[in-house]
Parts: structure tokens; sequence; C-alpha cells
């Protein structure tokens, strides 16, 4: 039977209509839930699934007892290595919920890191989520990279630079980025093998020639990047965010100014946003 994670954040303590319509069709539709034992939405989202006389509900804690439990549904104990009290500590139960499901449903006020975790995580074993944007009143499913950059634009700067205090997000979102990045020639085309040195011949490629094959490839990895930009209706403020850089660097970008970035750059601002970037390296005919 299918199971969803119900979560949200801390300070969000009334939950929207939007959010509890959402809730009543998860329980007519009679799959099992999963929630959290914290104050704020945690307990939000457990009254509310009483209120939906909910049956198939499991509340999980770190520890012995859970610190709200409207119900007295059944209770599923993590245990953690972590001291008491820590974040680390009570985040072990949003992992095990996180592996114990088969999507979540998320209610975030831009800010919670915690909350931003369990979307990060879901995503991470291959698990849709929706995020309700509880300032905006509205859903937005998170099912691939793309999905979670944009939802990052709702974040302010203030927010941005707590989450990367707290749970250090741009590392977290690169990483799920580097996975996801592949070099990947088609099946019929021999690969030549990358950065490796090519045979020393009397007849050796010019710089010239070198340089021009350069500027060939970053000029189309940066149309690229701009028709990503243009596509997803980012501004240049959000597309910064996205890709990982300044909003000059953006600026740069989209007016097509080449001798500003090197390859490297460049492929690492499509990694950071989550797109597939795909070589081919092959013979001259």
């Amino acid at each position: 039977m299918t199971t969803v994670f119900i979560a949200g954040s801390i300070a969000i303590s009334r939950l929207d209509k939007k959010i509890q319509d959402r809730i009543r069709k998860i329980v007519d539709s009679d799959f099992n839930v999963v929630v959290g034992d914290a104050d704020g939405a945690d307990t939000s989202i457990q009254h509310c699934l009483l209120s939906c006389e909910a049956q198939n509900v499991t509340v999980y804690c770190t520890g012995n007892t859970p610190r709200n439990n409207v119900a007295d549904w059944p209770v599923h104990n993590v245990v953690s290595k972590a001291r008491p009290g820590t974040r680390a500590y009570f985040t072990a139960k949003d992992l095990e919920m996180a592996r114990r499901s088969d999507y979540g449903l998320m209610i975030w006020d831009c800010k919670s890191t915690g909350t931003l975790s369990n979307v990060i995580e879901l995503l991470s074993e291959k698990k849709k989520s929706v995020v309700f944007v509880n300032k905006n009143k509205e859903f937005i499913t998170i099912s691939e990279q793309s999905g979670l950059n944009y939802l990052l634009t709702f974040m302010s700067d203030h927010a941005r630079a707590k989450a990367e205090e707290k749970i250090g997000l741009s590392a977290k979102v690169a990483s799920m980025a580097q996975e996801a990045f592949s070099l990947a020639p088609a099946e019929s085309e021999q690969l030549e093998p990358v950065g490796q040195p090519e045979t020393v011949t009397n007849e050796a490629p010019s710089e010239s020639f070198a340089h021009t094959e350069s500027m060939k490839l970053r000029s189309a990895l940066m149309s690229a990047l701009k028709e990503h930009i243009s596509r997803t209706h980012l501004n240049q403020s959000q597309a910064a965010k996205v890709f990982g850089v300044t909003q000059p660097r953006i600026s740069d970008l989209t007016r097509g100014k080449v001798d500003l970035f090197g390859l490297d750059a460049l492929v690492n601002m499509a990694a950071t946003a989550g797109l597939r970037v795909e070589m081919q390296v092959r013979e001259n005919a």
C-alpha cells in the first residue's frame, strides 16, 4: 500500500484549506501516512488527520515517547546515536520516514531547513514530493533537480544564508547534481579518452584551431543555459541562485560574453542546475 510522508515547518501551526483538502484526499484514498511528533506543522497535521478520521497513521519519534500523538496512533521509535536534543537527534526520524514512504507532502514556509532537507532526501531516493508553499498558497511538485532549483528561488537571501549555515545547502544541491551529471556518447560512436594526451604527430593542430573549437563548445553550452533560463522563466536573480553564481555572471551569460567563461565553469553551472550534459568525441569524417 502507498505510504505518504507528511511534514511541515515548525513555524506553521495553522493549515491552509488547500492542504487540509489534500490531506483528506490522501485519507480517502486509504493510503498509509507517516508523520512526525514535533510541535507546529506536525501537530497540526495530526489534528487534521484526526478530523478526517484517519486510521492508517504511524507517528515517528526519536527516543521512547512521542512529544505529540493526538489520537494515540501506533508509534515507530527511531534510535539515534546523536546527542539528545540536537538537530541530528531529531533528524533521524525524518530520514527514516523518507526511507519508509513512497512520496512526500510537505508544507513549507520558504525558510525551514528541516522541511527542505526532507524534500532533498526524498529526491535523492528518486521519490516525488509535493510541496505546499505556504506564503504563495500553491503546490509545487518536486520530482527532479530542476524542480528543487525552482523551489529554492522562493527563499530570501537571508533564508538561503541560514540554510548554508545549518545544512550546507549548496553542497547538498551540488552533490545531487553531480550524481545526475554524466558524459554519455552515442552507442554507435567510439569515445576517445577525455583528458588524455593525444599521440604527437608532425601535423599537430594549431593553437588557433584549438581556440576556435573551444569557443564553439563554450558558445553552444552558453546557448543551452540561456535557453534553460528562458524556458523556466527565471529572472537574473533567480537564475543566479539556480546556477550557483552571482547575478553579474548571469548577465554576462545572457549577453553571450564567451571569453569570460571557461568550459569547466559552464559545465559546473549546468551540473549545479541539475542539467544533463552530454559530450561526443569522434574522428572527423
